[in-house]
């Protein structure tokens, strides 16, 4: 699509001998665009929708997490009674090589390797809204652009959005120059039919008819502006609607052309073009 991807990576020591890998690709040459779009790429783990979600902000918790691992805690309980009530008693009479004792080796094994392979939480697969559409936006937005544009338009899709904000970490180290780049972040673009604008107090980047709310992330870059859809609440926060539940497994094509076209306008806005 006329970009140069480079993808870099960043071990993040988590404990002696483990490493967490976080992966960031930058789309375009970011030391000399003007205007640099980003959102991130990962899945977060799944708390079944049992907590609201809102755009921007760090879907990680204690209370995510304990949400995510609960059916194994619940799984782990269950097996400790049913050996205890059922297979232990039938192994003291017909031995161990009995129905009784290979069940219960064969659904511990079972068990603990679920516990391993799940052990960070249950990923969460239906993800469309949240945030598969913000890169397919971008990735739809580079299809419209022509090639005078993409020498000014950058894009970075970072890891990490959903467990500390890593991969936005890595951005900021990525190059003294991109520090005085106009930045505009994605999340869950496909929220809803309007786009909702926040920028942080002290940001003078402005665009005609459009009003910005209040809002900021934990970043050192002061140059950006969030865009996001859906309604706001009293909180000046954005719900994602569906999110991490079995219903977050639509797009809408005209929503996402919508969303496009009035970012290809927000691009133009901010580059002073026609």
């Amino acid at each position: 699509m006329g970009y140069q991807v480079d993808a870099k990576l960043s071990k993040l020591k988590l404990a002696t001998r483990r490493y967490q890998n976080y992966y960031n690709a930058y789309i375009g040459d970011l030391n000399k665009a003007e205007v640099v779009i980003c959102t991130n790429y990962d899945t977060g783990i799944n708390n079944f929708n049992l907590q609201k979600t809102y755009a921007f902000q760090s879907q990680f918790s204690k209370l995510t997490y304990f949400i995510s691992v609960a059916p194994f805690i619940f799984l782990f309980i269950a097996s400790l009674i049913l050996n205890y009530l059922v297979f232990l008693p039938d192994i003291r009479i017909n031995g161990f090589f009995s129905v009784s004792g290979i069940s219960a080796i064969v659904s511990t094994v079972l068990l603990f390797f679920l516990i391993a392979k799940f052990k960070s939480g249950i990923p969460n697969t239906k993800n469309f809204v949240c945030n598969s559409s913000s890169i397919i936006t971008i990735i739809n937005l580079i299809n419209k652009l022509d090639k005078k544009q993409k020498k000014k338009i950058a894009f970075v899709l970072y890891d990490g959005g959903n467990s500390g904000q890593y991969g936005l970490k890595m951005l900021e180290s990525y190059a003294k120059q991109i520090k005085d780049k106009k930045f505009i972040f994605l999340d869950s673009i496909a929220n809803g039919d309007d786009l909702v604008f926040f920028k942080p107090q002290g940001c003078d980047l402005n665009i005609a008819d459009v009003h910005f709310h209040d809002g900021s992330i934990e970043t050192t870059l002061s140059n950006y502006i969030m865009i996001t859809s859906g309604d706001i609440n009293e909180d000046n926060k954005i719900l994602i609607k569906n999110a991490h539940s079995s219903k977050d497994n639509y797009l809408s094509d005209e929503r996402l052309e919508k969303h496009t076209q009035s970012l290809r306008d927000v691009c133009r806005a901010l580059m002073n073009e026609k």
